[in-house]
């Protein structure tokens, strides 16, 4: 792999080092907490040491993406100004902003990876890592292999969640790959591995976070090749593989309809459920904003304020306080009202337009981001550990480009793969 990027008996760079650290951390994230954070501190310690040395001239400057870093700088002090008039606990409230650091990952990793072969290291890394879960999660599958069902198949990565949407998101990297083949049975290896991603997400892996990232990709996808015409194909696409997959596939048509049932009977229902608990905590949400439409109850006090809300209005398992509304744009208004929502989506948009502008790999970012902001109508996917790294890893690695130097390598002919440009 060396010889890709280095000449024979070349002195490795640190850049090289930390690129190597974070593609670890990225993967390890997929299914480790502690190694996915040793990972990063790593790859943290090699990039301020780089930069309090000459090696800083290995950064690249001069692409940095200084308007995303503004939003991100914006967001981060409005919820510090939100600490003024919060009831949380001030230890609370401040763990509160430390879980939104993932998204200031996404600055140090746009200077170390703004050249194309340490994308395409971190992009091939992902998918085997995927797949190596794969081959797991079928295998599990299987009655003859896992006989006690000890192991549970869609619980192979860190949730099914985070497996669903990594397995959404390989499927179109598998394919991507599978285009830019030479040989043939690399092609069509790789389109037979996107294709086995996408037979673990219907009858495999549960979560319905997978379906969705697919459909978006789907739509992104149609987007940057056709612009508003292909937006338009691509709405029509999706509708259509949507509706085909929920008719032919008893799997995906028994969650889907169980979560309908789940969201219109959770004022009935006596045991609690995933859907029935997200349409109790909307309701509960809602009046919490109407309270403090502008301000919010300030950084870190929706934990507290839902539970007092949901201990008068509820009893039993609907009383239950929670952290999260398992809805992004509910939690950030909640908290910090409609001011904190809209640099919220100033930065959301930000992040967008940047990555929209670039190049396949930046685009490939963009695609990831809007799916993100899809799913989190559902969750809080910028937030959890997992799916909050993952996209802070995806955008912070793809979003910024610039042409390759001229000593550096390229991919050749006869490893069976062409340049993506």
């Amino acid at each position: 792999m060396n010889a890709l990027f280095l000449a024979r008996g070349a002195t490795v760079p640190p850049l090289y080092w930390m690129q190597n650290a974070a593609i670890f951390a990225a993967c390890a994230n997929l299914f480790s907490t502690a190694l996915a954070n040793l990972g990063f501190v790593v790859f943290l310690g090699l990039f301020f040491w780089t930069c309090a040395s000459k090696n800083r001239r290995q950064l690249d400057s001069q692409s940095f993406p200084w308007l995303v870093a503004c939003a991100i700088a914006l967001h981060l002090a409005w919820q510090f100004v939100g600490l003024s008039y919060t009831d949380a606990p001030m230890a609370h409230a401040l763990k509160s902003i430390f879980t939104d650091r993932k998204i200031i990952y996404v600055l140090p990793l746009v200077l170390v990876f703004s050249d194309e072969l340490p994308k395409r290291r971190f992009l091939i890394a992902f998918l085997v890592t995927s797949s190596v879960a794969l081959v797991l999660s079928f295998a599990l599958k299987v009655p003859v292999l896992n006989p006690a069902l000890k192991f549970n198949p869609a619980g192979v990565l860190h949730s099914h969640a985070t497996q669903g949407m990594a397995f959404a998101m390989c499927s179109f990297l598998a394919a991507w790959f599978g285009s830019q083949c030479l040989r043939p049975l690399y092609k069509y290896s790789l389109y037979a591995l996107a294709l086995a991603f996408l037979l673990n997400i219907a009858w495999v892996t549960p979560g319905r976070s997978g379906y969705v990232v697919f459909l978006v990709l789907l739509v992104v996808y149609f987007f940057v090749r056709r612009g508003f015409k292909g937006l338009m194909v691509g709405l029509l696409v999706a509708a259509a593989v949507g509706g085909t997959a929920f008719l032919a596939s008893s799997s995906i048509r028994d969650r889907v309809m169980e979560g309908v049932s789940e969201a219109q009977n959770y004022s009935s229902d006596v045991i609690e459920t995933s859907l029935g608990r997200r349409m109790v905590m909307y309701e509960t949400t809602w009046e919490m904003i109407r309270q403090n439409p502008v301000l919010g109850v300030g950084t870190g006090g929706f934990e507290q304020k839902f539970s007092a809300m949901a201990a008068r209005k509820y009893t039993g398992w609907r009383a239950m306080p929670f952290h999260d509304p398992h809805n992004q744009y509910l939690f950030v208004w909640s908290e910090n009202g409609l001011i904190g929502l809209g640099i919220f989506i100033f930065l959301l948009l930000t992040i967008w337009r940047q990555c929209m502008r670039g190049d396949v790999y930046a685009n490939m970012a963009g695609g990831c981001l809007l799916a993100w902001c899809a799913t989190s109508l559902f969750s809080g996917h910028f937030r959890t550990f997992p799916e909050g790294h993952m996209i802070a890893f995806v955008v912070g690695v793809l979003m910024i480009s610039r042409h390759p130097r001229a000593d550096e390598s390229r991919p050749r002919e006869d490893d069976g793969l062409v340049k993506a440009r």
